[in-house]
């Protein structure tokens, strides 16, 4: 170990211990990478690094981190230890501390040749450290009032990439700076990268979660106006289309001499009045369904005689497609605590599908199974069947299956998706067996009452 070198004016010993060294670099790292807040973190660099070198009386007035600015492509002073002599720094400079910034194109300056060559460097001269953006007078003008003799340039490395520097400033010679003081300040540049690393990401972190945060308060917002707009517009558009469907069927029903063309064109508007009443209604349900303003009138029914009422509405339509149409009875009541209206809407959508996607001569089935405090109610048919493919996409919104695009079969997609969310709000299950070619079977489970 060499000997101490001592100065009694400015009262400081040039070479550190090294039992200081390692207690130093301890303490530095337990305040510094405790702290992953930016701002926070560069403000205690530069002020651990200067109480720790104090603690070891070297004379150190001055610590200043610089750190990269990839935008801007300079070298920004990022915070400044707080001290007397730092203060008048502050006091005397010309351009405001935060707007002291070196161009990467500035190759004379010592800072960025230590920047760019990742290798530590020193001067009495602060025009090297300073020039530009000050000029030479003014940086040798603030030299003389703070009363510092030496610079040392240290590179903050992280993963061998230059993240900035740090600028030692103190009051005596480059001479009287040791091996082993250089050492120690290398050993803090060390922890500095790994600081200034961890606390970027963290901040980056924040940033992101902060615009992610806003982005979804704004995506609720436009979310909610969508719903309170299809909301308006479904009340407004149900109510004239009500009216055209009855003024329809007033004409179709009651004109006794209607000739055969005009009575086919009417009945035509009627069914796509059906149509779009039915689409309305549905972007109604949908809109309740995921604003959570569905309400359910729950009382305790009979699940046989609900699906009896939809099965006999729509034998008609399995009539007129010359379908095998059958309900097998069940010999006891099936109890379930619903909303008749709207268990209703769910068959009348399952059981609808397998007539619209049954072809002629065909055969649907719907038969009824009690196990284990469940009732299932089971829809069979001998359509076409689903592919794997299609499966997966059947309970969504607008999830409308390849058979029905190829075929140009009418529909939206939504019908099974309000199915499935009804079901699910009366606590039940909505499942699907199907094979290609050989039918499918919809299954709804709703717990016994």
């Amino acid at each position: 170990m060499n000997d101490a070198h001592t100065n009694n004016d400015d009262n400081y010993t040039t070479t550190p211990q090294l039992k200081q060294t390692v207690d130093a670099l301890w303490r530095l790292e337990k305040i510094i990478l405790n702290t992953l807040d930016f701002k926070q973190v560069v403000q205690k660099i530069v002020d651990s690094l200067l109480t720790e070198l104090n603690y070891l009386e070297l004379g150190y007035r001055i610590v200043v981190l610089v750190l990269y600015d990839e935008k801007n492509n300079v070298l920004k002073r990022i915070s400044i230890s707080q001290t007397d002599e730092a203060k008048k720094a502050l006091i005397a400079t010309p351009i405001p501390f935060p707007k002291i910034d070196i161009p990467l194109s500035a190759l004379d300056n010592l800072c960025v040749k230590v920047f760019m060559f990742k290798k530590p460097a020193s001067t009495s001269f602060w025009p090297d450290i300073l020039t530009p953006p000050f000029t030479k007078e003014q940086a040798v003008e603030m030299q003389k009032i703070v009363g510092i003799k030496t610079s040392l340039a240290y590179p903050v490395l992280s993963k061998n990439k230059s993240l900035g520097i740090l600028i030692f400033s103190m009051t005596k010679n480059e001479n009287e700076v040791s091996k082993e003081e250089k050492d120690l300040i290398q050993g803090f540049t060390d922890v500095v990268g790994l600081a200034v690393q961890n606390a970027q990401l963290y901040t980056k972190l924040e940033h992101t979660t902060e615009k992610l945060n806003r982005a979804n308060v704004k995506l609720k917002q436009l979310d909610e106006l969508k719903d309170e707009f299809v909301s308006l517009a479904s009340h407004e558009l149900r109510t004239p289309m009500t009216a055209i469907k009855s003024y329809l069927w007033m004409v179709l029903n009651k004109s006794q001499n209607l000739d055969p063309q005009m009575r086919s064109y009417l009945d035509i508007a009627s069914q796509e009045t059906e149509h779009l009443i039915k689409l309305v209604q549905n972007m109604l349900t949908i809109s309740r369904i995921e604003s959570q303003r569905l309400e359910l009138t729950l009382q305790n029914l009979d699940l046989f005689e609900i699906v009896k009422l939809v099965y006999n509405m729509l034998k008609i339509k399995a009539d007129e497609k010359h379908l095998t149409f059958t309900l097998l009875p069940y010999p006891e009541k099936v109890i379930v605590n619903a909303d008749k209206e709207k268990l209703s809407e769910v068959f009348e959508n399952i059981i609808g599908n397998a007539l619209k996607y049954t072809p002629d001569n065909g055969n649907i089935s719907i038969h009824f199974t009690t196990e284990k405090n469940k009732a299932g109610v089971h829809v069979t048919d001998s359509g076409p069947g689903i592919s794997e493919k299609d499966l997966k996409k059947l309970f969504q919104k607008f999830g409308r299956l390849e058979e029905a695009k190829q075929s140009r079969t009418s529909g939206t997609g939504l019908g099974l998706y309000i199915s499935k969310q009804i079901v699910e709000l009366h606590k039940g299950s909505i499942k699907i067996e199907s094979e290609v070619g050989k039918g499918t079977t919809f299954s709804v489970y709703l717990p016994l009452a």
